[in-house]
Order: C-alpha cells, then sequence, then structure tokens
C-alpha cells in the first residue's frame, strides 16, 4: 500500500518551486489546474514574476502601496495608452503623492473619454479642494450625485465642502450619513469631528477624532483637532503626548518621502530580476527608518527570491514584530513554511492573514496549494474558488480609496 503523506510530500516538492500552485491533473483534484497567479500581492515582491496591471495596482491603491501602485499602473498604460481606468487610477496615484497638475490632467483626460465616469470626476473634485477651487470642487461633486445620489464618496465629499464652507449641520448629517453605511470609514469620522467641533460639541468631536486615529493613527488632522481640544480643555499632559504623537507621524511622512524614490528603484529592480540591486535600494530604506513593518517584508521577499530562506524568514519576523498583523507578511511568512515543506504552520500563517484581511485574495491561492498538499481536494478547491471571487472584485473604482489626510493648519 502507498503511503499516502509520503506521497503528497513528494507531490509539495514537485510544486513548492512554483510556489504553492495548483494542483497536477490526476492527483485528485480538479482535472485542469488553474494557473499559479502572474504575481505575488501587488507591492510585495516575491519569486513570481509581476504582471503589471489595473487590477494589481488598484488594489495596492487600496492598500496605500503607492510606489507598487504606480508601478503596476505606469507599465500598465504603456501597453494600453488612454485606456480611462488606468488614467483615473494613476491619476489618484498623483494626487495622493502631492502631483495636483498631473492628477489634474489625468482625471481630465479620463472624463474626456468617459464623462459618465464617477471616479474620475470625483478625483478631479479632491484636487480641486487640495488646490483652493472649492466652488469647482462642488459642482463636480454635484454631477456625480445628481445621476448616484447614493454615491457615498460624493457624499462624503460635499460634507467636507459643507463643513468648511459653515454649513455645518449639513456637513455632519452627511458624515453621519456615510458612517451609517461604513462604520469604519475614517475621513468619515474625521469630517463628523470637524462638524462637531464646529458647533462645539466638543467631548464629542473629540470621540469622533478619536475614532479616526483608532484606525489610522498617524492621520494628522485628527491628531491636530485633538491636540487643540485638549489645550482648550486644559489638559495640559495629554496634550503634550498628543504634540509627540503628531510629531512622530510628521517625522514618519517626512522620512517616507525621502525613501521614495528608494522604493521605486527596489520594486524597479525586482520587477527585471535584479534581485541584488531590490536587495541594496530595499536595505537603504531599513537604514533609515527600522520601523517600518513595509520594507522589512520586501527584504524578506527579495531574500527568498534570492533562495536565502534563513534571511528571509529573519525579516518577515522582523516586520511582524513591528505589525503582528501585517496580512501580507503573514502571507509571505505562510509561503516560506509551505516551500519549507512545514505544512501545518503555513496553514496557520496563512489562516491568519486571511483574519486579518479577508478580502485578500492571495492567501487563499497559496493556501489552497497547502490544503492540496495535505490531501483536502474540497479544501483546495474552496480556496481557489474564494481566490478567483476576490480577485475578480479587484476591479473597480481608484476612488473608493480613503482621501489624502488633512494636515495641520
Amino acid at each position: 500500500m502507498i503511503d499516502g503523506v509520503r506521497t503528497r510530500t513528494k507531490l509539495w516538492r514537485r510544486l513548492a518551486p512554483a510556489v504553492i500552485g495548483a494542483c497536477l491533473p490526476g492527483c485528485g483534484g480538479p482535472s485542469t489546474a488553474p494557473a499559479p497567479p502572474a504575481a505575488a500581492p501587488a507591492g510585495t515582491p516575491s519569486a513570481l514574476a509581476f504582471e503589471p496591471s489595473l487590477p494589481r495596482g488598484l488594489a495596492a491603491l487600496r492598500r496605500g502601496d503607492l510606489v507598487a501602485a504606480e508601478g503596476h499602473l505606469a507599465a500598465a498604460m504603456a501597453r494600453q495608452p488612454g485606456d480611462p481606468s488606468l488614467l483615473e487610477a494613476i491619476g489618484a496615484v498623483y494626487a495622493r503623492t502631492d502631483r495636483p497638475a498631473r492628477a489634474e490632467a489625468a482625471f481630465r483626460e479620463a472624463l474626456g473619454l468617459r464623462p459618465q465616469a464617477p471616479g474620475a470626476r470625483l478625483g478631479l473634485a479632491a484636487v480641486l479642494i487640495d488646490t483652493g477651487r472649492p466652488e469647482e470642487a462642488a459642482a463636480e461633486i454635484e454631477t456625480v450625485l445628481r445621476g448616484d445620489p447614493g454615491n457615498l464618496p460624493a457624499v462624503l465629499k460635499k460634507a467636507l465642502l459643507d463643513v468648511r464652507a459653515g454649513r455645518v449641520a449639513a456637513g455632519e448629517s452627511g458624515a453621519r450619513r456615510v458612517l451609517a453605511a461604513q462604520p469604519g470609514n475614517v475621513e468619515a469620522h474625521y469630517i463628523l469631528g470637524l462638524a462637531l467641533e464646529r458647533r462645539g460639541a466638543l467631548e464629542e468631536a473629540g470621540a469622533a477624532f478619536r475614532a479616526a486615529l483608532a484606525t489610522a493613527p498617524d492621520h494628522l488632522g485628527a491628531l491636530s483637532h485633538l491636540i487643540t481640544l485638549a489645550a482648550r480643555g486644559g489638559r495640559r499632559a495629554e496634550a503634550s503626548r498628543l504634540q509627540a504623537d503628531y510629531d512622530a507621524a510628521l517625522r514618519r511622512a517626512r522620512v517616507e518621502e525621502r525613501v521614495r524614490k528608494h522604493r521605486i528603484a527596489g520594486i524597479e529592480a525586482f520587477n527585471k530580476g535584479d534581485y541584488r540591486a531590490a536587495l541594496e535600494a530595499f536595505e537603504t530604506i531599513a537604514r533609515e527608518d527600522p520601523r517600518d513593518p513595509q520594507v522589512h517584508l520586501h527584504i524578506g521577499s527579495t531574500h527568498l527570491a534570492l533562495g536565502d530562506q534563513v534571511a528571509a524568514r529573519r525579516a518577515l519576523e522582523a516586520s511582524l514584530a513591528i505589525d503582528p498583523r501585517g496580512d501580507r507578511a503573514l502571507a509571505e511568512l505562510g509561503r516560506l513554511l509551505a516551500l519549507e515543506n512545514r505544512l501545518e504552520e503555513a496553514e496557520t500563517a496563512l489562516r491568519q492573514a486571511i483574519g486579518v484581511n479577508p478580502e485578500f485574495p492571495e492567501p487563499h491561492y497559496y493556501l489552497a496549494g497547502v490544503l492540496m498538499a495535505r490531501g483536502d481536494g474540497a479544501g483546495y478547491r474552496a480556496e481557489i474558488a474564494r481566490y478567483e471571487e476576490l480577485r475578480a472584485r479587484s476591479h473597480g473604482s481608484a476612488m473608493e480609496i480613503v482621501p489624502r489626510q488633512e494636515a495641520k493648519p
């Protein structure tokens, strides 16, 4: 009688170099194996080759990985110049990296090709707000709301303009409407805080700003207003602590500006297969900002691409020590453990990644390979189905992204 465990182990060793791929025909799973994904999680280097694309660029943009998003989207635009969805997405990247002129041009070009695109119109509105043209922004927002009164990003942008124009009740109502549908929306909490502060409900305003910080601890606007509220209330110790938090967040933002070129260089080198150059760029960032969990993740993935599993584990563990709920680091650790044939531990790490972020597709794909290697064909099929479902969802509007934070006045 053939030892099933030993047979599965041999099968796994054949599959592992392809990075937790699909079942081969005849191994007890589907007769046709799905092709392995062309890339690792957007913005996360891995041994798999990158495929620049709109879905992966949008996925990176939603996670806030602007460097990876720009790389994917710019490369995709070289293949598909004039694609309005790509123009909208790259416009969102430009807007969030303080390039308003380029953002405005991209959004206007997208609207010229697809005038009814609400994402591009709201992206243009955001740029107009940031560049001091609130009346023009309001006109763009109203155009969206005429066609879709339930468009929550438009409702939220209108709420911000209402608060800034002194229409506090309208702004508060809009922010609460968004929060009723999206209780975790950071900017809705922030705008609600602005409205409450303006009408003198200071305790409620503080609660709203703290709710924003619960999800986005470095939100400069929320920190700034909490400092003001604490100072007005005579809470000097609290104001001092919040000021320290604000200063630290501002330093992190400035560090990110300094290292952005190294991130771009690192990901470009990785995409070309020049892993040594990628590693040098990522290690430069780590020296500049050793508390950046993302760069340790990138270093770990690059070591994995170089075949140095010991160094990869060390870097991934460093990333998770800083951010224990790092979904991409957990996914990469799961992939590493699977490559080491430590399937039970790999499954645990991948399920942790899924628990942290149920909408992240790649851990489901990697988990499918682990389950098949462990003889669980039904589990394999369920995870592949979930992976495909989540991947399909990644097509969407770039302007579903949380707006850029307001800096301290």
